[in-house]
């Protein structure tokens, strides 16, 4: 386990080739095993039963990149039809649409380097032929930190990546006591009608305690009367809060909720080119 602390903050991370988490959905790079923050447990476990190979078998901010179709060279990599998962490595496809919450083969993982400092930790992976792609954790101050990324590539990519947000506040259930707000009023489109959340003028509330097994979602959220939305959000659990602020735009947003997590996801988009980096940073700040 990797563990980056203060005084009131305490970061723990696995690394990449552990065997914590062995699915294809999120980024291993990074893949939180807890976040503490004055002994309170902001990010755990939060699932009923724990796979390695279960695609969401992961905590506290996760990332997932959109699958990428990159010019691959080498004749063993034209003889498949592969696809990549930045953070995962090159996938093999099948001929169905593809299915982020199924487990396809790995056919290069590719290489990781780990290195650790007292108050950070870098991830490196690197795809031969194809990128480098670098997440660091930091601890930016003693109740924030900061997931910064940086990709290079030697053949054009672009596609999305968004964050999950796992955090459960404790062992709290998910109702009116969790409150979720923007800096500006939220629109999108509810999956159902629901009778236990719903938009404000300025957030998400729930009217009741979600039920053992119940889940909501909603998609395309932005500001109302724009186009996209500011990468920027409060999660709320009584007197406890965590600030995020992203340092590239967001295309939309989705909402996914469970008894035990409610979650803002915010995409964003990517592009790496030869010679032509991308870099964004999600930062932290827990009160």
């Amino acid at each position: 386990m990797i563990s980056l602390f203060s005084d009131s903050l305490q970061l723990s991370l696995h690394h990449p080739e552990d065997g914590f988490y062995k699915s294809t959905r999120f980024d291993h790079g990074g893949v939180f095993d807890s976040i503490l923050f004055n002994g309170i447990e902001m990010a755990g476990d939060w699932y009923p039963h724990y796979d390695p190979f279960m695609h969401d078998a992961v905590k506290g901010p996760a990332e997932e990149f959109s699958p990428v179709f990159p010019a691959i060279a080498g004749h063993e990599r034209q003889s498949r039809e592969l696809f990549l998962k930045p953070g995962v490595g090159l996938l093999l496809k099948d001929k169905t649409i593809y299915d982020r919450f199924r487990l396809y083969e790995v056919i290069e993982p590719g290489e990781w380097e780990v290195l650790q400092a007292p108050d950070h930790v870098l991830f490196r992976h690197t795809m031969k032929g194809i990128y480098e792609y670098e997440k660091e954790i930091v601890l930016s101050g003693d109740d924030s930190f900061e997931i910064r990324h940086h990709l290079s590539s030697e053949v054009p990519l672009d596609g999305e990546v968004y964050n999950h947000n796992f955090f459960t506040f404790g062992k709290f259930s998910i109702g009116p006591s969790r409150e979720i707000d923007f800096p500006f009023c939220p629109v999108g489109e509810w999956r159902t009608e629901y009778d236990s959340v719903g938009f404000t003028h300025s957030g998400i509330r729930f009217s009741r305690n979600l039920k053992e097994g119940e889940t909501v979602y909603a998609g395309n959220i932005h500001a109302a009367l724009t186009e996209g939305m500011p990468y920027q959000m409060t999660l709320r659990e009584g007197p406890l809060s965590v600030s995020v602020k992203g340092s590239v735009p967001v295309t939309h947003a989705v909402f996914w909720s469970s008894p035990r997590v409610a979650c803002i996801e915010p995409y964003n988009a990517f592009k790496s080119a030869p010679g032509k980096p991308f870099a964004w940073t999600i930062c932290y700040r827990i009160a």
